[in-house]
């Protein structure tokens, strides 16, 4: 298995190649590539999240706790006294910090779910969702930077592979094929929850119509697929415009 420093260089530099590809075809600005580098290695540490004292999970649900407690902070804004925000916002951050990772870690397994194509395809689902819903990038933006995501993603799957070759030794390692795999069944219950909210992340995830674009414009043939996967008529000119 790679270390972080191995997870994490190596999303660096996967994702530094990618996101200055990106920019050169002109698929994001230059304020938008440094957000898809920076994607790109969150993704590369991200599938760590399921070991329960590793870096990336202290760095999430610390993160969690932050936001979660500005959240509750804000609601309550002129509800509670201002001197009562402090102890709401302390209090949200010691559930998310401690609580949520307590439910969370006794409900994960590392090697299980989250290292998996399954897994990838959430985290990737899940970033154009938040990039296109909660930021308002556009649908093209929102998708490369669910590609990103799931780039760095695969990469730190691909290294725990990698790394569970023993070249000298001319063996596998009894680690090999657990992070590359379609999804876990040992965990079949995680697997088929995963399996679910993915699905409702791809009914919820922005139109297509920009991607089918690009693959029209890089001499792929989307005639014979339906309808509805391009969206409004609107959304095809729009789409279409962005590459000519």
């Amino acid at each position: 298995m790679a270390n972080f420093k191995g997870h994490l260089y190596g999303a660096v530099a996967v994702s530094s190649v990618a996101a200055l590809g990106a920019y050169a075809l002109g698929w994001v600005g230059m304020h938008k590539t440094l957000w898809m580098f920076l994607l790109g290695v969150t993704g590369g540490v991200l599938p760590d999240i399921d070991s329960d004292h590793s870096i990336p999970v202290r760095w999430f649900f610390n993160v969690l706790g932050v936001v979660l407690a500005f959240w509750a902070s804000f609601l309550a804004f002129g509800h509670v006294p201002l001197w009562a925000l402090i102890p709401v916002w302390a209090l949200m951050f010691l559930f998310a910090r401690f609580g949520l990772y307590e439910i969370f870690a006794r409900f994960t397994v590392h090697r299980g779910i989250w290292h998996s194509w399954l897994a990838t395809a959430f985290v990737g689902l899940a970033s154009a969702n938040l990039a296109y819903h909660l930021a308002r990038w556009s649908a093209w933006e929102a998708w490369v930077a669910g590609l990103f995501m799931a780039l760095g993603y695969l990469t730190h799957l691909s290294l725990d592979e990698i790394a569970s070759v023993d070249l000298s030794g001319r063996r596998l390692r009894r680690s090999f094929g657990t992070a590359l795999k379609p999804f876990s069944l040992a965990y079949p219950y995680a697997s088929l929850g995963m399996l679910t909210a993915t699905v409702v992340l791809a009914i919820t995830a922005p139109t297509l119509a920009p991607v089918l674009a690009a693959g029209e414009y890089y001499g792929l043939d989307f005639g014979t697929f339906p309808s509805w996967l391009w969206g409004e008529e609107a959304w095809v000119q729009a789409a279409r415009a962005w590459f000519e």
